[in-house]
């Protein structure tokens, strides 16, 4: 399979953000664009809802916009020509000692380590958005 990691989305106007229209289960999305839209296996899509709240500039007041909430990220696992599944890519992390002293039990060093484990999205849901990262 090709690297479509590094090609961008060259779609038509209004194509992003699409929906989710289905979730599948905590790890797999549907969302309404396709092959008609330009979508490949492989792409990274990121999933996630506009905040209610707008920020507002405190001394003059003006709208600095809404938060977007991020759900988590993807790829397009599988394409048909007007929805696809998301599957999550990320994974869990964990901290590990590494070194520890035996007279203090909390001075120790730790690390970050990534697991083979999949997270699931922050609780998805139908109607949240999906934009190419």
């Amino acid at each position: 399979m090709e690297n479509v990691a590094e090609k961008p989305i060259l779609s038509p106007k209004g194509t992003f953000p699409a929906k989710v229209v289905k979730v599948i289960d905590d790890y797999k999305l549907v969302m309404n664009r396709g092959e008609q839209n330009g979508i490949r296996e492989g792409q990274r899509m990121m999933v996630y809802r506009i905040d209610d709240e707008e920020i507002l500039y405190p001394h003059t007041g003006e709208s600095l916009g809404f938060l977007e909430l991020v759900r988590g990220t993807g790829r397009v696992i599988f394409v048909q020509d007007k929805i696809s599944i998301i599957e999550t890519d990320r994974k869990k992390t964990y901290r590990k000692r590494i070194e520890n002293t035996p007279f203090a039990l909390s001075s120790y060093k730790s690390e970050v380590v990534e697991s083979d484990e999949l997270k699931p999205f922050d609780n998805a849901q139908v109607g949240d958005l999906v934009k190419p990262i």
